[in-house]
């Protein structure tokens, strides 16, 4: 794939200037001061993109659907976990939301792309991402899927944020396990602060999980497993992890009625704030040395149409 020229999107007022600039450009010949227009379009062309500080990672759970897809970003590298749901034979969440979104930050490059398991809200837009953008490596736990297995115990450091798959064991690959108890689990570390990405695991996997890793657990945030299905948020495996922010990635009146009232009040009871993408929009995630600082979207961005 050839490299493309990416520009973040620039803010209104080099939006607006840009477009003075080409109205100005385009006046007829001769007439004076033209090439004023040519400097209009400057900020616009090159605004620069912004990336975390070193030892930082920005976490974006997208709004798409009842699904999944989130982009993680250090310094110079990006991962997305999972690129969200396939909705039609003609549309998915790769070509809608995740590749909008990382053109818009300007970027055009993904370090690595973790496909977390075969069912379609978390697997839907992986041939868009692929098509679109450049990849540098895949990880799945997906048969027969391009790259290599995720397979606890991967580690890596990428501009001073560590990374960690947690799940699933070597051994899950030998039988034939339900997709969801293949989900890729990642851990996420910047500045002693953490996040657990759990995809879609089940009571079963969140027992393993704990078993695995009996003191180790123990996370600032997590985004809760399966939507918040009733098949998992054991009691055991909150107290382990006892995350303080959570983040449910669900759709607006889903047909499966996630999240459960049931695990909601779990969560609740343990003291943790709820964060929903149905209600809240795009979640946004700084984790560094200080006390991590969440945004939601719809919270920034208010419009008459989300129901407020």
């Amino acid at each position: 794939m050839r490299t493309r020229l990416v520009t973040p999107a620039p803010p209104l007022w080099a939006a607006l200037a840009a477009g003075v600039g080409v109205a100005v450009c385009l006046l007829p010949r001769g007439y004076p001061g033209r090439w004023l227009g040519g400097l209009l379009l400057v900020p616009a062309l090159f605004w620069p993109v912004e990336k975390p500080p070193p030892g930082t990672a920005w976490i974006t759970v997208l709004d798409v659907g009842q699904g999944l897809a989130t982009v993680i970003r250090t310094r110079e590298h990006t991962l997305v976990y999972d690129p969200g749901p396939l909705y039609s034979a003609e549309s998915d969440a790769g070509q809608r939301v995740v590749v909008p979104y990382l053109r818009a930050q300007g970027l055009a490059r993904i370090d690595l792309l973790v496909v977390t398991h075969r069912d379609t809200d978390h697997s839907g837009g992986t041939a868009s991402v692929l098509s679109a953008l450049m990849v540098d490596a895949v990880r799945s736990s997906v048969a027969g899927s391009v790259g290599e297995r995720c397979v606890a115990g991967q580690k890596w450091i990428w501009d001073g944020v560590a990374f960690e798959m947690l799940h699933p064991g070597a051994e899950a690959y030998a039988g034939e396990a339900k997709p969801n108890h293949l989900s890729c689990v990642l851990r996420v570390e910047a500045g002693g602060k953490s996040m657990l990405m759990t995809s879609d695991i089940e009571a079963p996997d969140e027992a393993a999980l704990l078993a695995r890793y009996p003191e180790a657990l123990a996370t600032d945030l997590m985004l809760v497993p399966h939507h918040g299905s009733k098949t998992s948020s054991t009691p055991a495996f909150l107290r382990a992890v006892g995350a303080g922010e959570v983040v449910v990635p669900v759709g607006y009146r889903n047909r499966f009625g996630h999240p459960k009232p049931e695990v909601l009040a779990r969560y609740e009871a343990m003291g943790a704030r709820i964060w929903r993408t149905d209600r809240d929009g795009a979640v946004r995630i700084l984790l560094d040395e200080s006390r991590p600082a969440i945004s939601a979207w719809r919270q920034e961005h208010r419009r008459y149409w989300h129901g407020r």
